[in-house]
């Protein structure tokens, strides 16, 4: 008799848009923004094109600008679950920095992407480092999957934290081949046996 194959979903939202996010500044752990009005309306809208209904847990980062998008998300049908493994990436001194200036003063630590390199801890010595995210996204992959093994699982979270998560399962930790998704836009993977699928990435509801 064969064995049965059980399936994991997990699906990751990226919050809605804060100021922050509109300036194009850099929104770290230690940015505690709300959504603003733009992207409180947005989130509200792709969330008539969500279902929460399927999901066994809700797991959501304890900052306010993703735990009012999981509220906006949930329709108050679930119990959201806080977890600091799911905090977005800490940029140490560079948090609320403008992108563009970082780029001119340290241009070896922006991709070609624009997206803050690896090597940016060079200059932030105090900045979590890339080892240390995928290690907490890791952490918190392999709890969910002993957890929920045959479950769904919704992530409310951030998009540099989002990049790792996808990493974390394809790549290693290498975060440098995925792109931030957009604010509010959805990643899934299915997970079979510790072996990950993604199914789609920036998935856009509005």
């Amino acid at each position: 008799m064969s064995k049965e194959v059980v399936t994991m979903e997990i699906v990751f939202i990226r919050h809605g848009q804060t100021d922050l996010n509109k300036s194009g500044r850099i929104q770290g752990s230690s940015v505690n923004l709300s959504l603003n009005k733009e992207g409180r309306e947005y989130a509200e809208e792709a969330a008539k094109n969500f279902d929460p209904s399927e999901f066994d847990a809700v797991y959501v980062s304890p900052l306010d600008r993703a735990v009012e998008t999981a509220e906006i998300f949930t329709k108050g049908q679930k119990k959201l679950i806080p977890d600091d493994r799911l905090l977005e990436f800490d940029y140490g001194e560079w948090d609320g920095e403008l992108l563009t200036e970082m780029k001119k003063r340290h241009p070896d630590a922006i991709d070609p992407w624009g997206k803050v390199a690896k090597n940016y801890v060079d200059y932030a010595s105090n900045g979590e480092t890339h080892e240390e995210l995928n290690k907490r996204c890791g952490d918190f992959l392999d709890e969910m999957y002993k957890k929920y093994p045959d479950g769904k699982v919704l992530v409310v979270a951030h998009g540099t934290l989002i990049r790792m998560m996808a990493a974390h399962y394809l790549t290693h930790g290498d975060i440098s081949g995925f792109d931030t998704i957009a604010n509010c836009g959805l990643v899934k993977f299915s997970v079979r046996e510790n072996i990950a699928r993604m199914i789609y990435y920036n998935r856009i509801l509005a």
